[in-house]
């Protein structure tokens, strides 16, 4: 039998895709099982291979939700043919694109629960800006307690610190049948990629048939770029019309054109979801009762509350979409009006401007999405920068609490206003404070870097002079 990381047994394999294999495993040391990812020989011919793969495998581990499986371990397996690996939670179920194949066409309120889930799992991995570009029917597992997990990551697109990508966009890899057009055309991807992914199972799920076809890749990107998808009104009439308005603005070509995010797909669904009845087999499961008390702890969720909608489709039937006030593009757009501001030496109306925004966008994107955490990054910087160290250095602050709070200490963006922060305090005069933050952070920088890194040398330097 054979054991990968001297601990990982390989059992059997249970699936395959385009990145490798996935085999039930047995971990040794902790005696459970397991699901194993091993990647196939060919993709490490590409020296930053490896690094990729690593780094997005610590990326998904950050996000924690109950609608993904748990990373539990990821190396290099031994041998000649050494390959990474990752070493995840194995989830038992049936597959979405199995149970349409049972079942046929899925009724409203079953795909509108799916849906929702779906949708929740979407938002906590585009917080990270983590975007899946394969999501599918086979991708999405329903298990026996009627929770849906959202599985294989493994062409997702994370961005570093830097915002420099790790998996390059100008590759058409991917499902041809569930690819959005920007895919296609070699163009970022964004969260409104996997938007328009979940749109066209929505659309399947309920009509029992694909929304694009053809005798080849070809054919199919062809028809995804230019062909409008068939009107779910007309596909599956009695679909509620503001359910049936979200999945056609899912299915816009341009993807400023789609929702702003997945919470807003989440929040309509949501008003239409229902009990997956003869669906669930395990009703008492300890998950579905966590579930319920969970619901019947949070006040004040009303999933009927009204949102502004975007701009209605052509079609005189098209119900009204909502979507949210602020949408990242206009995050991206005030980042750079406020750069273009700041390098006239205009901090004030680039700080006005930008924190407008911020606050606008916090409401509907939360304080911890990754966009919004980009524009407080930057309003902290102009800060910063305008030598206002004070409101900075309070603005780090508060940067560091959220993001701990759900990266951990050794984020890389955790890290960088653990030093601004730790700069602020000492252009305030307090060099003994400043100082021991810093010691801190090389400890940090140490463990998540090395000692021989450049970034910690660097910091040691900058602890020596102001010492001196």
């Amino acid at each position: 039998m054979e054991v990968v990381g001297g601990r990982y047994e390989l059992i059997r394999q249970v699936g395959a895709g385009g990145m490798g294999q996935v085999y039930e495993g047995f971990d040794r040391n902790l005696k459970r099982r397991v699901a194993v990812k091993i990647t196939h020989t060919g993709l490490d011919s590409d020296p930053e291979w490896t690094k990729r793969f690593l780094r997005e495998a610590e990326l998904m581990a950050t996000v924690s939700h109950p609608g993904t499986p748990a990373i539990f371990d990821t190396g290099i397996s031994e041998g000649a043919a050494a390959r990474p690996f990752l070493v995840m939670e194995f989830v038992e179920g049936v597959t979405i694109e199995n149970l349409l194949v049972r079942r046929g066409p899925l009724s409203i309120g079953v795909v509108a629960s799916f849906g929702a889930q779906v949708a929740a799992v979407l938002a906590a991995t585009h917080r990270h800006r983590i975007y899946h570009r394969d999501l599918k029917p086979s991708n999405l597992m329903l298990c026996d307690n009627g929770t849906v997990k959202v599985l294989d990551f493994g062409l997702a697109v994370a961005l570093d610190a830097g915002l420099s990508r790790y998996t390059t966009t100008g590759q058409t890899i991917g499902t041809p049948a569930y690819m959005a057009p920007e895919q296609i055309e070699s163009r970022d991807v964004s969260p409104q990629t996997d938007l328009y992914a979940l749109g066209l199972i929505l659309h399947e799920l309920l009509t029992g048939d694909r929304v694009v076809t053809g005798d080849n890749a070809y054919t199919v990107w062809s028809q995804q770029v230019s062909r409008a998808a068939p009107d779910i009104r007309v596909e599956r009439p009695g679909t509620p019309a503001d359910m049936a308005g979200l999945i056609m603005c899912m299915l816009e070509k341009k993807p400023e054109s789609r929702p702003a995010g997945a919470s807003t797909v989440h929040t309509v669904l949501m008003r239409h979801a229902t009990p997956l009845g003869d669906l669930v087999n395990d009703v008492n499961s300890p998950a579905r009762m966590y579930a319920v008390a969970v619901a019947a702890a949070v006040p004040g969720d009303d999933h009927s509350a009204v949102i502004l909608p975007v701009e209605p489709r052509p079609s005189a039937s098209a119900a009204p979409v909502p979507t949210g006030d602020v949408s990242r593009g206009d995050l991206h757009r005030a980042i750079d009006r406020a750069r273009r501001l700041a390098d006239e030496s205009r901090y004030h109306p680039a700080i006005r401007h930008l924190k407008t925004v911020v606050g606008e966008a916090i409401p509907i994107l939360g304080p911890r999405d990754a966009d919004v955490v980009d524009a407080r990054i930057e309003l902290a910087g102009l800060r910063f920068d305008s030598e206002d160290w004070g409101e900075a250095g309070d603005l780090y602050r508060a940067l560091i609490d959220d993001l701990t709070a759900e990266r951990g200490p050794y984020d890389d963006q955790v890290m960088y206003c653990q030093r601004r922060l730790a700069e602020c305090v000492l252009h305030t005069g307090r060099r003994d404070e400043a100082v021991d933050r810093l010691m801190r952070l090389q400890g940090q920088m140490d463990a998540r870097y090395g000692g021989g890194d450049r970034r910690v040398r660097e910091l040691a330097e900058l602890i020596e002079n102001i010492r001196r």
